[in-house]
């Protein structure tokens, strides 16, 4: 999974292309008594030469120190392809700095079209030598459609890589929209690669409309894919730009992740609206509204309750965009009441370069 968060690392400081952008972010949460406590905070500056990011919270002596942070740099960047170092460390409770990791992260252009990414993760020993512990190969193909084969190796008690786990995710367009599968292969006591677990998205449009149809396979006892989950959204986007979107969550397993003993086959175990409302200002609201099985009733479900509001702002003075989010999450406590539980305030500016 560090492999996959360093890729997409990569994905995002390309799209930052051509603009400077930074973020801060806070996450709080409510004690036994309903007091709020403030969590950790976030900062990032992103550029086209690189990125720092930082994780603070707050230490036993109430003082707010780093708990994780990473530098970015690119070195390359033509049309031959991309070469991005990062590093990354992480600090103790007091705030000091452990041994970091280095990534190194490839991207090229092959002469066939395809795009070639490997990315390459070292820890540090106590005597500052690099040691390779993670290697990442992505090769990804356009030809009609996207097709993408990653291969993570990682290595053995005896320093050397070997393989661990092969993944295959495919995109192609159809009529009204596009179907992705991914499917994840990983290695038996036999050594063999056999499928862990897939993903199958259908992806519909129909005008202002479009449902995403996903179904999760897992392995089951006998080793093979059978079907996990399954989640049908439904969203429509209105001419005044608000969306509505509805989502069933069909599972072998109720809301709060206790086996459903009346479920032989995933059933709809949760039903997610959503709404999302524009205002002046180029401020937006989004209320998200959950109802679920009870759980001293598996037979009947709950009435809608919101869990959660999100409201963005947003300013372009000078030429800068300023993105101001603010969000309360619920949850349903002991009695089966909603009650906020947590939330989370960020701001980001972003200026063309």
């Amino acid at each position: 999974m560090r492999t996959r968060i360093l890729i997409a690392g990569l994905t995002l400081a390309a799209a930052l292309a051509g603009q400077q952008a930074s973020q801060q972010s806070s996450v709080w949460t409510t004690d036994a008594s309903g007091n709020r406590v403030e969590g950790p905070r976030y900062t990032a500056v992103e550029s086209p030469s690189g990125s720092q990011r930082v994780e603070t919270a707050q230490s036993i002596n109430g003082r707010m120190v780093p708990i994780q942070g990473a530098e970015e740099r690119v070195l390359r960047d033509d049309s031959q392809g991309k070469v991005v170092e990062r590093v990354i460390r992480k600090y103790d409770a007091t705030g000091n700095s452990g041994l970091p990791i280095k990534v190194r992260i490839e991207e090229k252009k092959n002469a066939d079209g395809s795009t070639t990414v490997q990315s390459s993760a070292y820890e540090s020993d106590i005597n500052g030598n690099l040691q390779l512990f993670e290697r990442s190969t992505s090769q990804i193909r356009k030809n009609g459609g996207t097709e993408t084969s990653t291969t993570v190796e990682r290595a053995t008690l005896n320093g050397a890589l070997q393989t661990v786990e092969r993944d295959m995710k495919v995109e192609r367009p159809t009529g009204s929209g596009s179907q992705v599968e991914s499917t994840v292969f990983r290695r038996d006591i036999s050594g063999n690669f056999t499928p862990f677990a897939q993903e199958v998205k259908q992806i519909t449009k129909s005008g202002a409309d479009e449902t995403t149809d996903a179904a999760r396979y897992e392995t089951g006892p006998d080793g093979k894919l059978v079907l996990a989950s399954r989640s049908i959204d439904r969203v429509k986007t209105n001419p005044d730009g608000s969306q509505v979107s509805d989502t069933d969550v069909y599972s072998l397993f109720s809301a709060g992740r206790t086996v459903d003993l009346l479920a032989k086959q995933p059933r709809l175990q949760e039903q997610i609206h959503k709404e999302r409302t524009p205002g002046p200002g180029g401020k937006v609201v989004e209320t998200t509204s959950v109802r679920a099985r009870l759980p001293n009733d598996q037979s009947n479900f709950g009435a809608y309750q919101k869990v959660s509001q999100t409201t963005y702002t947003s300013t372009d003075p000078n030429g800068r965009e300023v993105k101001s989010t603010s969000t309360a999450v619920s949850r349903r406590d002991t009695n089966g009441d909603i009650v906020v539980d947590q939330g989370r305030v960020e701001q980001s500016v972003t200026t063309k370069k």
